[in-house]
Order: structure tokens, then sequence, then C-alpha cells
């Protein structure tokens, strides 16, 4: 319901009584996306995982969402370990947040930095007329996302998942929030060994300032 979907953006835990404030500027020069015009209207990100780094606020405010994606630790693009230093990896380029995209935005045409992850869209709110009209810019649907050549629209519960790094764009014509649970995982095809090995080239690129020195650097919905 919308409700229960509402209470997750704001906050899984019964004692949390106001939703988290936004912790994120896509806007922010130095990021993985970060463009002045990468998007019109608002765009709120509430996040656990931030640059690969866990926000420790959410964990508080969303213990149950927290629980979930640390039971999938092995598949996801992040790791959950709280310390820097229990980590083996130093991945910057690892999300997880609840996206929030208002009514009347536009995130613009834009690629991942790399085909190592796949972006998970477990949609909680999604406009309920998005059927277009004369006015609609996409022809399809008011609300949705294009990767590639490919359009889909989200529906509330049924997951997408897609290869941010094909250009992908995201618009909502409606009047209305469209909510989704953003998580990064390893692409499939990166091998258990792989994986531990790009972990380690992350951490010797950020220990050198190459990679990870911005503040909110990394990502667009699909970046959603």
């Amino acid at each position: 319901s919308h409700g229960a979907a509402a209470s997750a953006a704001a906050g899984d835990s019964p004692s949390i009584s106001k939703p988290l404030e936004p912790d994120y500027d896509v806007n922010v020069k130095g990021g993985e996306h970060s463009s002045e015009k990468l998007h019109t209207g608002t765009w709120d990100w509430h996040s656990y995982v931030l640059n690969g780094m866990i926000q420790p606020k959410f964990e508080q405010a969303c213990p149950n969402t927290a629980s979930i994606l640390n039971e999938i630790q092995e598949h996801l693009f992040f790791d959950t370990a709280t310390s820097p230093s229990l980590s083996s990896n130093h991945n910057p380029f690892g999300f997880a947040f609840f996206s929030t995209l208002h009514g009347k935005s536009y995130i613009r045409p834009h690629t991942g930095p790399m085909n190592l992850r796949l972006r998970i869209h477990l949609p909680l709110i999604v406009p309920r007329d998005t059927k277009p009209d004369a006015y609609s810019v996409n022809p399809v649907t008011k609300c949705g996302l294009r990767v590639g050549d490919q359009i889909r629209s989200w529906e509330e519960g049924k997951v997408i998942v897609l290869d941010d790094s094909y250009e992908h764009e995201v618009w909502n014509e409606t009047n209305d929030v469209r909510v989704l649970l953003l998580v990064d995982i390893w692409h499939p095809d990166v091998r258990k060994v792989e994986r531990e090995r790009i972990g380690k080239m992350f951490g010797f690129a950020k220990s050198k300032g190459w990679i990870g020195g911005a503040v909110g650097g990394g990502g667009g919905e699909n970046n959603s």
C-alpha cells in the first residue's frame, strides 16, 4: 500500500516520527554523475550506502531495510562492514538508497562509469495515472525510464534490473512522487576472485586520491 511504502521511505522503525533528511546533492561537482544540468525538478536520496560507505542514520531509522540488505552481502556492490578496516572492498561506486523523484522532474540521458555492477529498482510508490496525454513528452508513459532503446514503467513491488553503463534517462511527468529502493549488485559475469582484485584496485586508487575524493561522488538513478 502507499502507506506502507511511504513508511519505509521515511524510516521503517516505529520510533521514527519524521522522514530522514535527503543526504545527497546530485549536482555536487566531482561526483560520478555530477552536472548542473543532469536533472530538473526535485530528486531526493535517503542513503543506506553512499559512495560505498554505510550511513549510520539510515541504519538507525530503517533497521529492517538494512538487515535485509546485509543478508545478501555476497551479491552487493559494496561492503556493509561499518569499519573500513574490516572491509576488503574499498569500492566507492556502490550505492543503496531510497530514491524519490517528485512530480514534474526529469533526469537527463547519462551513463554510469563502468559495467561491473547492475542496478536493482524496487518500486515502492508509483503514480497511478501514467497514461500519456497530448502534453506528454514520452509517448509510452508519463513516469518511466529508458535504458538504451528500451522503455519501462515501474509497478509497485515488481523489481527492475538494469545495466546503467548504457545511456539512460528517467522522467516523472505526473504530479505525484515516485519512490523506489535502488541497490547496486555485482554483475554476475564478474567472478569472486575478480571482485576481490577489483576491490583491492579501488583501494589502491583511493589511497592515491584518484577516486572517491568528492563528497556525494557517484550515482544517478540508473542512476533511477
